[in-house]
């Protein structure tokens, strides 16, 4: 009695419809978040080899919700005005987010907020119950839908390089082959020859392991009766990745004994792709013996399925719900933009270029003479410098020392977030042990004397300092505009197993949308202000070897020199960042 009295009251909705109105929601999410979705989407497509999966994440959690089709339809949705609460917490997460301070305008942290939304709406239009089987596909497209930010990932990136280089080294060293190890870099001796292999942070196992995790829920959700038999699949999922991986370092090693190349470039990302085809495997196994660990009587009733319905009904006016989401989604959007407007806040940079190419930068700059050839990474050091517009050059001043200076400058833009390369961490990955627990900053040693302070400002008021140098091209005299900022060195010390007695002194600072810093946690208020339109940052990098008697304060005073010649030099090559802001400031008040 009580079934057919709601099939009486329940409101059943025609396809026609449900589409018009799934269309209008989606529009309207859309709106409100595509900067976010749009954001993820190229993190996917420009890092296929790290995220690529999140692109078919969505589709797994349809399946899902596939799956309990039967259940969830099986009583007529009952609106739950609840999801207005998680849905406004949403928005508001994520409005704050976007306008609020440049701390928080973090990809992963916007994430919640859509995430909220997204949860708020299922909960008002369908109610809880339906929420009991639908939970689970929200949370897996939440969590392995987004790409994770690389200071949350750098945590587990470095620990796996560890990982997998103390197995590759005694994998290889099992199969009779003379290995050494060194942090992250092993030397393979063969036939008198020696065979370097860096495992970078591309072979850390990070991509492998979040690929694995994503698959280990969905095999689990999907394939194993048991929570025990879930979780443990789950929970496998980590060292099966890890095994796999060292299987495939060991075989980037073999194989670079036959030639150097097959370590690195296109057939590097091709051996990974190529390794988890049998990882797969592996997992399928895994998933047959948690599956025969348990031995079920054939007279076993199987769980009755509800009869399907294919009907979507609301016990009372679906169209009610759906307006007033769509009004909801459609208000913020507009709110957020005119509060974008209002507050002159970017949520997206656009990418500024350098004016030179750093190769440009004379081979001689003072008392500085070049030595030898600039360095060029393979495809796979690029990825992991991450960045194709770099230098890395040797330098010498035989008048100061007589050990040579390399310069490393790379070049980052168009970013919302980043965790800059540096020897704090690189180097201890190449087998270099710091001398002390954290690096040291120092005042650098510049002489000012003649600079002055120009006509132009930035936002905050505060004027560049110019030098005027002859452009030995032109024949006349020029206005170089220079960072602001106290100019501060990062060093720190190190030692290494090949190096005997000799140390290691490695300093750098940075230069972000025309300031100085030394500390890279400080570039994200720098190069990342939501006032600004464009984002850059570089890092200038010193690195130096010297005897026991050779200190940092020494270092110092060397790399300062080397800077005092070379800094109008590299800001030639930098955007002139007061005409950066200038002409975006000049743009805004013409569309104004």
């Amino acid at each position: 009695m009580t079934s057919s009295l709601e099939h009486e009251t329940a409101h059943e909705v025609t396809p026609q419809k449900l589409l018009f109105w799934s269309v209008a929601i989606l529009i309207a999410f859309g709106w409100i978040f595509w900067d976010f979705i749009q954001r993820q989407f190229w993190f996917a497509i420009q890092q296929q080899a790290d995220w690529g999966h999140t692109l078919v994440i969505p589709c797994i959690a349809g399946y899902f919700v596939w799956l309990s089709r039967g259940k969830i339809l099986s009583e007529p949705f009952k609106r739950s005005w609840t999801g207005l609460f998680f849905l406004f917490l949403g928005l508001g997460w994520y409005t704050l987010c976007a306008l609020g301070p440049t701390v928080m305008h973090h990809h992963n942290l916007m994430g919640l907020g859509v995430a909220s939304t997204t949860f708020g709406i299922c909960l008002f239009l369908f109610g809880w119950r339906p929420m009991l089987y639908l939970w689970f596909p929200l949370l897996y497209l939440f969590v392995f839908g987004q790409t994770i930010s690389d200071r949350f990932m750098e945590i587990v990136t470095f620990k796996l390089q560890d990982i997998a280089s103390v197995g590759s080294y005694y994998g290889l060293s099992f199969l009779g082959l003379d290995v050494t190890r060194a942090g992250n870099t092993i030397d393979i001796f063969y036939n008198n020859e020696t065979y370097p292999l860096n495992i970078a942070e591309a072979c850390s196992g990070m991509r492998m392991l979040m690929a694995f995790l994503a698959l280990g829920v969905a095999m689990a959700f999907t394939g194993l009766k048991y929570h025990w038999q879930q979780i443990t699949l789950v929970v496998l999922a980590l060292p099966t990745a890890v095994f796999v991986n060292i299987l495939r370092v060991m075989t980037l090693g073999l194989l670079s004994i036959a030639d150097s190349g097959f370590a690195a470039g296109d057939f590097h990302t091709f051996v990974g792709t190529v390794w988890l085809i049998p990882a797969f495997l592996i997992y399928l196994g895994i998933v047959w013996i948690l599956k025969n660990l348990v031995i079920e009587d054939d007279d076993e009733d199987e769980d009755e399925e509800e009869p399907l319905i294919s009907t979507i009904r609301f016990s009372s006016s679906a169209t009610v719900g759906f307006v007033i989401a769509v009004l909801l989604l459609s208000s913020s959007a507009v709110g957020l933009q005119v509060g974008v407007n209002a507050l002159n806040v970017y949520l997206k940079k656009a990418p500024v270029l350098p004016r030179e190419d750093f190769a440009v930068l004379p081979h001689s700059i003072g008392d500085w003479k070049r030595i030898g050839e600039d360095l060029r990474f393979d495809a796979a050091g690029v990825e992991a410098l991450g960045t194709e517009l770099y230098l890395s050059r040797g330098y010498i001043n035989r008048k100061l020392v007589h050990q040579p200076m390399q310069l490393h400058i790379a070049y980052y833009t168009g970013q919302v977030d980043a965790v800059p390369h540096i020897p704090d961490r690189c180097m201890v990955a190449g087998g270099y042990v710091p001398l002390t627990a954290e690096p040291i900053t120092m005042p650098m040693l510049i002489d000012t004397s003649t600079w002055s302070e120009g006509a132009l400002t930035d936002l905050n008021g505060r004027p560049y300092r110019i030098v005027e140098q002859m452009n030995s091209q032109y024949g006349e005299s020029e206005i170089i505009r220079l960072p602001i900022g106290d100019f501060e060195l990062r060093i720190t010390e190190f030692s290494h197993p090949n190096l005997g007695d000799e140390h290691v002194f490695a300093g750098y600072f940075f230069i972000a949308n025309g300031n100085t810093t030394a500390y890279p946690e400080r570039i994200r208020l720098l190069a990342f202000d939501r006032s600004a339109k464009y984002a850059y940052y570089c890092k200038i990098q010193f690195t130096m070897q010297g005897n026991r008697q050779f200190d940092i304060e020494q270092f110092n005073a060397i790399a300062s020199d080397f800077t005092e010649s070379l800094l109008p030099e590299i800001m030639k090559c930098l955007p002139d960042w007061a005409e950066v802001t200038k002409s975006v400031h000049d743009t805004d008040s013409i569309d104004n």
